[in-house]
């Protein structure tokens, strides 16, 4: 049994990660605001971690094996957190983003050792995922490993991002789709439970000791292909409607759930530590579609203007 702080642990990945660990029968602890419920067997410890002082006496008494951080965005976030937590752990793992990567808007797959800095694209987010990592490896000692994940796209059962539901509930309604310019755009999915398994292996494992890695799913997909899926798992036909972003003068954030640029990568380096992804694209959008229709998650979705000006 390994004693654990999952910094976050109320939503979607973090959720995911309590549920797996406790399943696992390990000790686990989160400490987030508590403005959501948390899972049954961790052990809670309200708090902000955004307030230094409150986050020293929250952690005062406690020591782990590891800490798996999947809600720090800021590199305060991560300084605080190593400072308070200083010599009470053994092993850092920190979830990043593939927004860190400064040229990912190519045709080549992104390694782990491409340019990082953020890209323009996600504004300050990936700039600010960066900044985390480089904080936590310039901080990190001779006593205690930091492993680093860059998810590409996440997706599965949980997800609070309307993003799968965003396809699935126009589909239901046979509304439109609008997609962003063509077809030529590339992503890469990986699924929830699949992410979980990379994190849970490695787990007091030596091969991931001060790495970092890519971690997404198999397919790189273009955005047509992934409503065909979507559609062909509902049996539906879908009509999609392509936008010209520069002719109506958006963004294709302003109605759609993925940004109008590739992104996708290579995972070839997890995969010579024999990790292998256990579920697909179309499973796993089968048992997102399965979950959501089964709790009656898919209401009618609330349309964006150019969504109802092109119906």
């Amino acid at each position: 049994m390994k004693t654990i702080l999952v910094m976050g642990g109320n939503q979607f990945l973090g959720k995911a990660i309590c549920e797996k660990l406790i399943k696992e029968k390990n000790k686990v602890y989160v400490i987030n605001r508590g403005t959501r419920p948390n899972i049954d067997g961790v052990i809670f410890l309200k708090g902000d971690r955004n307030n230094e002082e409150e986050l020293k006496n929250l952690t005062k008494a406690l020591s782990v094996d590891i800490i798996i951080d999947v809600s720090g965005y800021l590199p305060s976030q991560v300084l605080t957190l190593q400072k308070v937590m200083k010599g009470k752990y053994s092993q850092y793992i920190f979830i990043s983003s593939a927004s860190v990567y400064e040229n990912i808007d190519t045709f080549k797959l992104t390694k782990e050792n491409n340019k990082t800095g953020g890209n323009i694209n996600w504004g300050s987010y990936g700039k600010n995922k960066s900044l985390c990592e480089d904080i936590l490896i310039n901080n990190t000692d001779e006593k205690s490993k930091y492993t680093i994940f860059r998810p590409f796209y996440v997706y599965g059962v949980g997800n609070n991002l309307d993003r799968e539901i965003y396809f699935f509930s126009r589909l239901k309604y046979n509304l439109p789709i609008l997609v962003p310019n063509d077809d030529k755009i590339l992503l890469q999915f990986g699924y929830i439970d699949d992410l979980v398994l990379a994190i849970e292996s490695s787990l007091f494992n030596k091969n991931y000791y001060n790495n970092i890695f890519n971690i997404s799913g198999d397919e790189i997909i273009s955005i047509v292909s992934f409503i065909n899926i979507c559609a062909s798992i509902m049996k539906k036909e879908p009509n999609i409607r392509f936008i010209d972003l520069k002719k109506e003068k958006i963004l294709s954030r302003d109605f759609f759930p993925f940004r109008s640029i590739n992104l996708f990568g290579d995972i070839s380096k997890i995969q010579q530590l024999d990790f292998v992804n256990k579920t697909d694209l179309i499973k796993g959008l089968y048992k997102t579609y399965s979950y959501l229709e089964e709790n009656e998650l898919l209401n009618t979705p609330k349309r964006s203007l150019i969504e109802i000006e092109k119906s």
